[in-house]
């Protein structure tokens, strides 16, 4: 009997938005380390140049295109390029890109409000478009949307009302293609972080206060550390994953299961 790994996924083709930064930067050097050829997304050029260099070493073909996620045309064309350096083959999408903010319905900035959902849930949508007849056409493909504890738990003290819902919509739009989807081959699903550092987190990382009370909630006594999230979207990218589709999965040291009280 022939063996094979079904953990293995060197040599598949992934694109990763929002690589500039955060969880989108660690798992393109997860993928990369585990021989996955990367593409990356984002906004800042000079970021993703310099991350592009760092994944050369690890032998894996790797490229970046300056997209905005929320513009669909920018979508389009960055896809078009990652196609053309994969020749064709696009087997995993990691949608990472995302904003938040402190839009309070009822005192709200439209304005914010509009870009929180213009980039965290069309411009996860825009990406699935435009990736998805390259993995319908060879009946194989993962996407993974990062999502957010946030989904399903919202603060007492800092409204963040358009990341609540951007992000529980991301949700809904996983199940939705997961649904549809699945007898092409095709899984999608969500991971769900709690709270891990990165430039979008740094006012509660720089609050000291907030960041016991965090540790204290969170069974684990710690915000989540880097790479952390790289295992469970590695797991999600690959054949060992190929039944599971749908799914919103907390990775946040149990923050949701637990009670202070």
């Amino acid at each position: 009997m022939e063996y094979r790994n079904i953990f293995c996924i060197e040599g598949r083709n992934v694109i990763v938005t929002g690589a500039t930064s955060g969880i989108g930067a660690d798992v393109s050097r997860g993928f990369a380390e585990a021989g996955a050829n990367v593409f990356l997304i984002g906004r800042r050029g000079e970021r993703l140049s310099g991350l592009t260099e760092e994944l050369k070493a690890y032998g894996v073909k790797t490229g970046y295109a300056v997209c905005d996620v929320s513009d669909r045309a920018q979508t389009a064309s960055a896809v078009k390029a990652a196609a053309e350096l994969f020749e064709g083959t696009i087997e995993v999408l990691v949608n990472c890109a995302g904003v938040t903010g402190k839009v309070k319905v009822g005192e709200m900035d439209a304005a914010e409000w509009q870009k929180e959902i213009a980039v965290n849930l069309t411009g996860t949508a825009n990406m699935c478009d435009a990736v998805l007849p390259f993995m319908t056409v060879r009946r194989m493909g993962r996407i993974i949307n990062v999502a957010s504890i946030n989904a399903f738990v919202a603060s007492q003290t800092v409204p963040r009302h358009a990341y609540n819902a951007s992000k529980a919509a991301v949700c809904g739009l996983t199940t939705g293609l997961a649904v549809t989807y699945m007898r092409e081959g095709i899984t999608v699903n969500a991971v769900c972080p709690g709270l891990f550092e990165s430039e979008m987190t740094s006012d509660i990382f720089d609050n000291k206060i907030v960041l016991a009370t965090y540790n204290r909630q969170a069974p684990a006594g710690r915000p989540g550390m880097r790479g952390e999230m790289n295992g469970v979207i590695l797991f999600l990218a690959g054949d060992a994953a190929s039944y599971i589709t749908g799914q919103a999965i907390a990775v946040d040291g149990g923050y949701l299961n637990a009670s202070y009280l």
